[in-house]
């Protein structure tokens, strides 16, 4: 068995864009501000104004200046420009001023918010998201949360049952969510995250269709040599063709999600590894796209034993696009399971040997333990050991 190694296009990409957002918070923010309100009471007594004075020279109630002075009160946009008429100094400075002061005073109030959200830690699977490069390694407490707020997409982890919630309903209908789902909806927020980055043409489903036998012939380039041209071409008819691993607890194979009437994303994980298992989730889920609309998504995970209609109309679709039933049918009935008998018959097919392979296990054909898993093209992730 060959293999190959899966990483230029999603992992190295995947795990730079999931940082960007991380790197941008790590500059210098001061743990103090300087109210507006102080450096005006400075200005005030430099000139000799009491409040009183100051409170008829820019129309407000002494009341008011006085909390404007506490800081109680904003500088607003006119304030500001009855500020600049008295003390001379711009109305952009005692803006920028106050902004930088309630900026301040929200990350305060933030900074507490944050560890009231300290428990959710114990939910989420952080240590794999590190693991993999999607967050920040060696993050504890507050800064964790924060990392994984932005990893979500969230203003609080609090909020994620309700952002998520229809995700989760797409595949089980229990009211809470189970620790291991949290790996699941990580790796479908990994997927959003690579299919922005993604350029997508709107969507055509005649031209899917119509290219679906040039993206079956890419299997049979060498090692991960696909990978590019596919993800380009898919692209090309508003399909965002996304490879992310899964982080461990996340048993799920391949899903199907529009993003928008223009766009969808189809996300594979590469759960076994193989070419046949890789190609034949691909066309699953191109079979989602094409069969079942655009209101529904689909998430299909290991060994799914509850198959529904539109699984099963997924699973024939795959199995006919990547070979011909008629043709493999034929190659059952003569029996011929050489290598090289299945080799010449994948030439005719246009497609990768190992997915004829994997066909005639699955068809019950060959056992599984065959010299035609010879044939079979392994992937791995580029963050994986090459020990294994």
């Amino acid at each position: 068995m060959r293999v190959a190694w899966i990483g230029a296009v999603s992992m190295e990409s995947a795990s730079s864009k999931s940082q960007t957002p991380m790197n941008s918070r790590n500059t210098y923010l001061p743990d103090h501000a300087v109210s507006p309100g102080d450096v005006l009471d400075e200005h005030r007594e430099a000139i000799g104004l009491t409040q009183a004075e100051l409170a008829q020279r820019i129309g407000f109630s002494p009341k008011h200046v006085n909390r404007l002075l506490a800081g109680l009160e904003p500088v607003t946009p006119e304030t500001a420009l009855k500020l600049e008429a008295v003390f001379g100094l711009p109305a952009r400075v005692w803006l920028a001023l106050e902004a930088r002061y309630r900026e301040h005073l929200a990350r305060e109030a933030e900074h507490a918010g944050l560890a009231v959200e300290l428990p959710w830690l114990d939910q989420l699977p952080h240590r794999a998201l590190a693991k993999l490069g999607w967050i920040p390694a060696r993050l504890r407490d507050v800064e964790l949360v924060r990392a994984l707020r932005a990893f979500f997409c969230v203003g609080s982890l609090n909020y994620l049952p309700d952002v998520w919630g229809n995700v989760q309903a797409a595949y089980r209908k229990a009211e809470a969510f189970q620790s291991h789902e949290w790996a699941l909806l990580a790796w479908l927020a990994q997927g959003e995250r690579e299919a922005e980055r993604l350029g997508c043409r709107p969507f055509d489903a005649a031209g899917l269709r119509a290219v679906l036998p040039e993206l079956k012939a890419m299997s049979r380039l060498p090692g991960v040599t696909f990978v590019e041209p596919l993800v380009r071409r898919c692209g090309e008819f508003g399909v965002a063709l996304a490879f992310v691993p899964a982080p461990d607890g996340a048993r799920v194979c391949g899903a199907t999600r529009w993003l928008s009437k223009d766009k969808v994303l189809v996300q594979l994980s590469l759960r076994y590894k193989t070419d046949d298992q890789l190609w034949f989730t691909l066309f699953h889920e191109l079979g989602h796209v094409l069969l079942h609309g655009k209101r529904s998504q689909f998430i299909d995970f290991e060994k799914a034993h509850d198959v529904n209609v539109q699984e099963r109309e997924a699973n024939e679709f795959a199995a006919s696009q990547l070979v011909a039933p008629n043709a493999l049918a034929q190659l059952i009935e003569a029996g011929d399971f050489r290598i090289a008998t299945v080799q010449a018959f994948a030439g005719q097919q246009n497609v990768a040997p190992g997915i004829v392979a994997g066909q005639l296990q699955h068809r019950g054909a060959v056992p599984f333990r065959h010299p035609l898993s010879k044939l079979k093209t392994s992937f791995r992730w580029t963050h994986e050991t090459r020990a294994a």
